[in-house]
């Protein structure tokens, strides 16, 4: 998810370079090599929660800030088990990015791909999908889901994106959970989706 460019520069922000997408340099680097008090940390929780989203497409002192703090955290889970513990914003933000990498790996499985067609053939979508979804249903589905998400998320429409992970949960919970052929895959996905439609549900804004 991270990864830190070859040309990085971690003094950079010492000399007062600028840092781009709200993170700024000083307080990550004093976070990384002294810590912070629970003011500033959690004021760089919050850059972090509208920075994360669109990581793939952020410029190269942005992302060199990104791996440093996972370095420090111990890694990209446990970034986002650090977002997870400030309520708000990088709480919120956590639980649907975990939603959304969640998709990306069920849109390879070929047994979710068809609960969710067959159950939205049999049931249609719910409301808050409808205009979200194009008509078919395939590999990309989930994937589509996945990318508004974090788009959302980005243009700091995060109510928008909390409603739509829930709604998403849920859906995807009860369409394996309806499944012509059930499979133990399958009632692990459905156990997935319950508990981060749970996550995301006591995680307010």
């Amino acid at each position: 998810m991270l990864h830190r460019p070859s040309d990085a520069s971690p003094g950079a922000e010492r000399d007062g370079e600028p840092i781009s997408f709200g993170m700024e340099g000083p307080l990550v680097l004093r976070f990384v090599e002294e810590g912070l008090d629970p003011a500033d940390e959690a004021r760089l929780a919050e850059e972090v929660a509208k920075t994360l989203p669109l990581r793939w497409s952020l410029p190269t002192r942005a992302l060199e800030r990104l791996d440093l703090l996972s370095e420090r955290l111990g890694g990209e889970r446990k970034l986002l088990e650090w977002l997870d513990g400030h309520p708000g914003l990088p709480r919120v933000t956590a639980r649907l990015l975990v939603l959304a990498d969640s998709l990306d790996r069920y849109t390879d499985d070929p047994a979710v791909v068809t609960a969710v067609r067959d159950f939205r053939a049999a049931h249609g979508l719910p409301d808050e999908l409808r205009g979200v979804l194009p008509p078919a249903t395939d590999a990309e589905t989930l994937t589509d889901i996945s990318s508004r998400l974090e788009r959302q998320l980005f243009d700091h429409d995060a109510e928008e994106a909390r409603s739509l992970g829930l709604a998403t949960s849920r859906w995807l919970r009860d369409a394996v959970s309806a499944a012509d052929a059930p499979s133990p895959g399958l009632a692990e996905t459905g156990e997935v989706m319950a508990r981060l439609h749970e996550d995301i549900a006591e995680a307010s804004l």
